[in-house]
């Protein structure tokens, strides 16, 4: 083989193997790019994200200073025309001749106010049934106990309605559940009876849910997807429905979890971004 026609096999070995590096770097590059794409970056669905829980970087220092910046619109308190209760402070003696001010006059020359939570603690309401004789007849007639009422000792609705709001809603664990409601409450329950309040509340929820089902038939728009959640360390695909309402203007999701047997968590969400929990179906 003459060296013109060496060269000219070499130059054209060269140019197809360029080729193929150019093709297998677009390739990688390709590659590189789906893995590093998840449910944050891409729109790919979060059970997409896999078992191991990706690590992000720390966020850089910003230049900015903390705290609201030039031309946020502020929220601060302002105070009530009628507030709760009032508050006086008077001197009780001139600070000059020390003279007493006891029964002197004053007023008022300036306000302030302060938000504050009353002392939470447990109302005990005593519910006693009543028996009278008629003057007439001498019949012994009885009164009865409401139906909410139905045990010597309870707790009562808007304790219920709390122990479920934090569980269901705020998603708060039911160990840490009944541990705030004994802190701040003085309410001492088990998880089980948090569990049945759970579910007493689900059973008052099926009118609801006949009527969001209305609403669903009506959607022009449904959404379906296994959003992944973590349960005890553990991934889990939970099956997740959301619905475009037009009477109540929102959004209606369903969920239902691995081993929860079955039920299904329905939330509203009106366009207004006003979230409410309907409960654990």
């Amino acid at each position: 083989m003459k060296a013109e026609e060496r060269i000219a096999q070499l130059e054209a070995e060269n140019a197809a193997l360029r080729e193929q590096v150019s093709q297998l770097q677009a390739r990688l590059a390709e590659l590189e790019g789906r893995v590093a794409k998840d449910s944050h970056n891409s729109s790919k669905p979060p059970s997409s994200d896999g078992l191991a829980r990706k690590r992000y970087p720390r966020r850089h220092p910003s230049e900015k200073r903390s705290g609201g910046q030039p031309g946020h619109p502020g929220q601060t308190l302002k105070m009530v025309q009628e507030p709760d209760r009032i508050v006086k402070h008077r001197p009780q003696q001139c600070t000059h001749c020390h003279q007493s001010l006891e029964r002197v006059t004053g007023e008022v020359v300036e306000r302030r106010q302060v938000y504050d939570l009353p002392p939470m603690r447990l109302v005990v309401s005593e519910h006693q049934i009543e028996q009278v004789t008629c003057v007439h007849c001498q019949q012994v007639s009885r009164a009865s106990f409401p139906i909410e009422v139905s045990a010597p000792a309870q707790y009562g609705a808007g304790v219920r309605a709390l122990a479920v709001y934090l569980q269901q809603y705020q998603l708060v664990p039911s160990e840490r559940t009944c541990e705030a409601l004994g802190d701040l409450c003085g309410c001492e329950i088990s998880e089980g009876t948090l569990a049945c309040w759970a579910a007493e509340a689900a059973e008052r929820l099926e009118q609801t849910v006949e009527k969001i089902a209305e609403w669903v038939s009506a959607s022009q728009v449904q959404h379906a997807d296994e959003t992944g959640v973590r349960l005890a360390g553990k991934l889990r695909l939970p099956a997740c429905q959301q619905y475009a309402l037009s009477h109540p203007p929102g959004l209606a999701c369903q969920a239902r979890l691995p081993g929860s047997g079955g039920h299904w968590h329905l939330a509203a969400l009106s366009w207004t971004g006003d979230a409410r929990s309907l409960g654990q179906l």
